[in-house]
């Protein structure tokens, strides 16, 4: 199940970015946004990177102005971890990693007051993505990221939008990655503050899975960024099976 996971989400990374081979690395660069979650490298299974490797891997992302950082798996390429951290490169995280099946699914009421939506239009998507950047502390969309993101839905993304029923505002939002190999990430799930603790995430959460194996996924997985999150994801069905890294490198 990880080596399946982990060509998974490496097609998934190499999706829409430029991508460039550094050694044993898959380096994914999304050329519009230097965030460090949309420009990183993974290791290919097995990967035992020699001294020359892990300097081209860092050159490979400086030369683009971007910040070295690698997610993966680590199960499936266990030498890379300590070659890394013995260059200099350092563990910025390592999340749990959550699966669902179709059989565990837990149904959940919605929270009143919201609709979830699929973005029909740019304004639909340009509010998912407001929505997105200020509970993740982005900055605002550009032109550019809405760009990508319609790119996205058109080659098999769910994206949902919340919006609070009495005002129009754009209250969250998540996608789902597109289906491969029956397979599908859940990720962005994001409600803005002022929206928080209503039931929300674990709407957003329910409703992009339940999309996900309507669309022939029979697997859903998703990395919650901490204990609170995964609480919400365990509500509706995901379970803890193993762990995400993810290292980077510099000040």
């Amino acid at each position: 199940m990880s080596e399946r996971l982990a060509q998974y989400m490496l097609a998934s990374a190499e999706s829409g970015r430029e991508v460039v081979r550094a050694g044993p690395f898959t380096v994914t660069i999304t050329g519009h946004d230097p965030n460090v979650y949309v420009n990183y490298a993974v290791p290919d299974s097995g990967a035992d990177p020699s001294p020359a490797d892990i300097a081209a891997l860092v050159e490979a992302f400086t030369s683009r102005d971007r910040t070295p950082r690698l997610e993966y798996l680590p199960g499936v390429a266990p030498a890379v971890e300590p070659a890394l951290l013995a260059a200099g490169f350092t563990v910025a995280d390592r999340l749990p990693l959550m699966l669902c099946h179709p059989d565990t699914l837990v149904e959940q009421p919605s929270p009143a007051g919201f609709a979830l939506v699929t973005p029909a239009t740019d304004a639909d998507t340009e509010a998912m993505l407001a929505a997105q950047h200020e509970a993740f502390g982005e900055p605002p969309p550009t032109p550019a990221h809405l760009a990508a993101t319609r790119a996205k839905a058109a080659s098999g993304q769910l994206q949902l939008l919340a919006r609070d029923l009495a005002t129009g505002e754009p209250a969250g939002g998540g996608v789902a990655v597109a289906v491969r190999d029956g397979i599908s990430e859940v990720a962005g799930i994001a409600v803005r503050p002022r929206y928080e603790r209503r039931g929300l995430g674990a709407a957003l959460t329910l409703h992009l899975t339940r999309s996900a194996f309507a669309a022939g996924a029979t697997l859903t997985f998703l990395t919650p960024a901490g204990d609170a999150q995964e609480r919400v994801y365990a509500r509706v069905g995901y379970q803890r099976t193993d762990s995400v890294l993810f290292l980077s490198y510099g000040p």
